[in-house]
């Protein structure tokens, strides 16, 4: 039995409804790259339904005590996603709105790829494939010490071109660790072009399960599909994977599917553009 404290999360968007949350998330990933003249636009298209569920629905935080020690701990991999991150930390008061105004300005803790110095992070994910191993040792020592939270690790497609994830498969396996949670981000791209015509990773699902892992497979982009997942983990000693099916740049038609996604210079015309086609709001 824990002995741990039981601490009540500090959302006050609970009763918002998710789909006008992911509009304003995306909304301010647009501000962010007009502030810095580019960014990661399309990651933080591409994942906005998944970080809003996680941050305003799923996660036991407390924005007012990061380090809160019965808090879940959430992990970002695959550090240039920190775009929606810090979009979902400002909607939820865990940072200065403000702060948006300067994502990678000299000096900014909002750096353009996530550290362990930006507010409200747990690692540095600007070496990919390293955040499965970190997060192995986050859900390990709950275990030992028999506390409650749980561990998400928030991972890209193309970090599994990385021997250690697969090293880090098998530990959480063997250990059994049903309080942790990888979430892939499945879009098929990555910074030199299509995932599969670089060193293909299918196929995906089968490998996983190999290794001994629950697997769910969803429509990323599909809120409801999103919170199924989420809401359905099992505990039966083994850990959870879910990979999240994505479109890169999703939802804006000179983004939405299109390699040149990964990182885009971001223009008034774009701004512009891109939030009539969020319908204006």
């Amino acid at each position: 039995m824990s002995t741990e404290k039981t601490s009540t999360t500090k959302n006050s968007l609970e009763s918002v409804p998710l789909e006008d949350l992911v509009i304003a998330l995306k909304k301010s990933v647009f501000e962010m790259g007009r502030a810095a003249g580019g960014g990661y636009i399309g990651q933080g298209l591409c994942s906005a339904e998944m970080i809003a569920a996680l941050f305003f629905r799923k996660l036991r935080l407390d924005p007012e005590n990061f380090n809160n020690p019965v808090r879940d701990r959430f992990l970002l991999s695959t550090g240039h996603y920190a775009i929606s991150i810090y979009a979902a930390m400002a909607q939820l008061g865990m940072i200065d709105k403000q702060l948006l105004d300067y994502y990678s300005a000299d000096g900014s803790p909002l750096e353009m790829i996530g550290s362990e110095t930006t507010p409200g992070l747990e690692i540095g994910g600007g070496s990919l494939g390293q955040g499965l191993s970190r997060g192995i040792g986050h859900a390990l020592s709950a275990k030992l010490r028999n506390h409650s939270w749980k561990t998400y690790v928030y991972m890209s497609d193309g970090e599994m071109q990385e021997g250690q994830v697969w090293e880090a498969a098998m530990v959480a396996s063997h250990h059994g660790l049903d309080n942790l949670i990888l979430i892939i981000d499945n879009n098929g791209m990555q910074v030199e072009g299509k995932i599969n015509q670089i060193t293909s990773i299918d196929p995906i699902v089968d490998k996983w399960k190999i290794f001994g892992w629950n697997v769910k497979e969803i429509n990323g982009n599909n809120l409801s599909e999103v919170m199924n997942a989420l809401e359905t983990i099992p505990e039966n000693n083994k850990p959870t994977v879910i990979i999240s099916n994505t479109i890169m740049g999703n939802g804006i038609s000179f983004l939405h599917d299109r390699e040149d996604a990964h990182y885009v210079k971001w223009s008034e015309e774009n701004h512009v553009k891109a939030i009539s086609e969020l319908g204006g709001r």
